[in-house]
């Protein structure tokens, strides 16, 4: 008895050595974090804009309108939607970076791995360490319709937004919204 005792606590202190005590915390997303700049975009548009230009061109005909009641938050929201900085999703996207000859950013790339990732390609401009364009090439098909969504945003211009639809057995569609921040 007293030689099972010991040979089960010296297992027990085999194994507990085998085991890792060191906690690692879960690792943080690496990505640009889209949501949180475009959260930040609306406060400041909401308090700075008071007047935006709104063109809408569908299928080659365009409406164009001078807005004051404008829902930002609404307006981009498929902007923060297609952030792709998810932990679980480090490894489906591959980045690249270009930097200035003095080394700041100029540049980051993300490019989906997979073709069934929705945002297939986000990358983002930088002019003297600010955000100066994002560009959303967002993609989704299905036997019966395939879409392709391009998203641009210029902080201190606007955005716009061009959607291509076609859909099995119809004419494709293209959808284009444009909007200038007037100030």
């Amino acid at each position: 008895m007293g030689k099972i005792k010991y040979l089960l606590i010296a297992m027990g202190g085999l194994f507990y050595s085998c085991v890792s005590t060191d906690i690692q915390p879960p690792r943080a997303a690496g990505f640009f974090d889209l949501k949180g700049f475009f959260d930040k975009e609306i406060e400041k548009k909401q308090k700075t804009v008071g007047t935006y230009q709104k063109t809408v061109t569908l299928d080659g005909v365009t409406e164009t309108q001078q807005l004051t009641d404008f829902k930002v938050a609404e307006e981009l929201k498929m902007f923060s939607d297609a952030d792709i900085n998810k932990t679980a999703w480090l490894d489906r996207y591959g980045v690249d970076s270009t930097f200035t000859t003095e080394g700041e950013l100029k540049k980051i790339t993300y490019q989906a791995l997979r073709e069934d990732l929705r945002t297939q390609q986000l990358l983002i401009h930088f002019d003297n360490k600010i955000v100066d364009t994002i560009y959303v090439k967002q993609v989704s098909n299905n036997l019966l319709a395939g879409a392709e969504q391009i998203l641009l945003y210029v902080p201190r211009y606007g955005y716009k937004i061009e959607n291509r639809q076609e859909i099995t057995s119809l004419d494709p569609h293209k959808l284009s919204v444009d909007v200038v921040f007037v100030r």
